[in-house]
């Protein structure tokens, strides 16, 4: 491939190579390059590109892209200067699969909760519509229902990716992926750090779709107002919108962008309204009301917050021309989303990966709601090297909600999981029934232990993962596996 190629995305601010040089391939990371490759230097949070230039040279870069002129001048070697290399790199890898979205819908999904679900059903909807369709989501990655190898996209090398939004490398060879096999609609999860990180630069996002704001990712975002600056930038590019005005940061967006994005609601007037909602154990029914025309809506699956998804679902299958019949069929054939609502086995247990405040405060509701008269167990930690404000808040919550909390640990990667759970008992009210259990295992088993015929046990934050991080790195850990066990015995 050519370099002229290569750039033909980006904007260039200075150059002094040859744009018909030949390019082999391109990399973030210097310790990857290999003769003929370009390196592009990334300013990192804990590291930047730029110190690592001498090291990309000697490992045969035919050129480097940066942000910092005075750096790339000190070397003997073509440079590219660009205003943001982030936003260049994934250009780059666009062009480099030979911008892969040209031929594809793809419609991106951003909010702190609803991210997955929402995804699910309207990927349901066009595979019930027989249309060739791709998924890239927080649990997998899917091609016309198969599930993909996408080689991590993060720190996991499995078939499921850790990150929500997978890096431009992987992001632009999984689209290339989905072009070869003939997929016409993409539908995927926009985390606030990839639209922060320009991660989404190389797409034209045909739907843009917004779920909510709620207190998440502070210890990366400055404030709510960084974070919600960041989910904006997907309102910018997107060529039309579906946006929950039920959530404050929706009504900023839907009245800042009026014109081309759609409001959904379950309780004030907009494009798409839930009304007459019915949930229980078997899932949720409502009446969706579009101008005037009302359709009969049911899902299977659990919960208020499973109707805003659905409906979100609903406006983007509606707006991509899908017939009122399948997105029917497409929102009820969805029996479950692994790790959200979860029903364990058809017993009194569910998974569910809440692991913020709201998404806390909206599953526990919901399954007092459905599992009436019932004493709720809540089984909970918060994850460590991630903002410590909402610990408190989720002990705090927990107090006002639950019969009886169990704190024990979640992710506690680098942090001693005993100081996290400290932080999470300030906010407990001390005269509820709480039990702290460090190991999360051992506490899942007591909780069995607890476990009647008039109680619900709800497993929070590790949801659709089956691994545990702690300071010594990644580890196997299914709370199904340990559930088995534990009726076994």
């Amino acid at each position: 491939m050519k370099l002229k190629k290569l750039l033909n995305l980006v904007n260039i601010l200075n150059c002094n190579v040859d744009l018909e040089t030949d390019v082999k391939k391109l990399t973030s990371d210097s310790r990857k390059v290999k003769k003929g490759y370009v390196f592009v230097a990334i300013k990192g949070e804990n590291h930047d590109g730029n110190n690592f230039i001498a090291q990309a040279i000697e490992n045969g870069a035919i050129a480097v892209v940066s942000e910092d002129l005075n750096i790339c001048s000190n070397y003997s070697l073509p440079y590219i200067q660009v205003k943001n290399a982030r936003s260049a790199l994934a250009k780059m890898w666009s062009s480099y699969y030979n911008e892969p979205s040209k031929e594809m819908k793809i419609i991106a999904i951003t909010g702190t909760n609803g991210k997955t679900s929402s995804a699910y059903f309207l990927y349901k909807i066009l595979r019930n519509a027989k249309k060739k369709c791709g998924l890239i989501s927080t649990i997998e990655c899917l091609i016309n229902d198969k599930v993909i190898d996408i080689n991590g996209g993060s720190e996991v090398l499995d078939k499921v990716s850790a990150m929500t939004t997978p890096d431009p490398e992987i992001l632009y060879s999984i689209l290339y992926k989905m072009k070869r096999k003939g997929v016409k609609y993409v539908v995927m999860e926009a985390s606030s750090h990839a639209l922060d990180q320009h991660k989404l630069d190389g797409l034209t996002v045909n739907i843009g779709v917004f779920t909510n704001l709620t207190h998440e990712h502070l210890d990366y975002h400055k404030n709510m107002q960084d974070y919600f600056s960041a989910k904006e930038k997907l309102f910018k590019k997107c060529l039309v919108g579906v946006v929950n005005i039920d959530d404050g940061y929706g009504k900023i967006l839907i009245n800042k962008y009026k014109g081309r994005l759609f409001s959904v609601s379950c309780k004030q007037e907009s494009d798409y309204k839930a009304e007459a909602i019915e949930c229980d154990t078997s899932g949720c029914r409502y009446i969706l009301n579009k101008g005037e025309k009302k359709i009969n809506i049911e899902t299977r699956l659990c919960g208020t917050f499973m109707v805003y998804n659905s409906i979100c679902a609903i406006a983007c299958a509606d707006i991509l021309g899908i017939d009122e019949k399948n997105i029917k069929n497409g929102i009820y054939n969805l029996l479950s989303i692994k790790g959200r609502v979860e029903r364990y086995k058809d017993k009194n247990i569910y998974i569910d990966y809440a692991h913020t405040p709201y998404a806390m405060e909206n599953i526990i509701n919901s399954i007092k709601e459905i599992e009436k008269n019932k004493k709720l167990i809540v089984l909970f930690g918060c994850g460590g090297d991630r903002d410590k404000e909402k610990r408190a808040e989720m002990g705090d919550l927990c107090s006002k909600l639950a019969d009886i909390i169990i704190i024990t640990s979640d992710n506690p990667r680098s942090e001693d999981s005993k100081e996290i759970i400290k932080d999470i008992v300030k906010g407990i009210d001390k005269t509820k029934t709480h039990i702290i259990i460090p190991e999360r295992k051992e506490a899942i088993k007591y909780a069995i232990k607890i476990l009647s015929e008039n109680k619900v046990l709800l497993l929070l934050g590790k949801g659709h993962e089956n691994y545990e991080i702690d300071n010594e790195g990644k580890k196997h850990f299914d709370e199904r596996i340990i559930l088995d066990e534990a009726f076994e015995k």
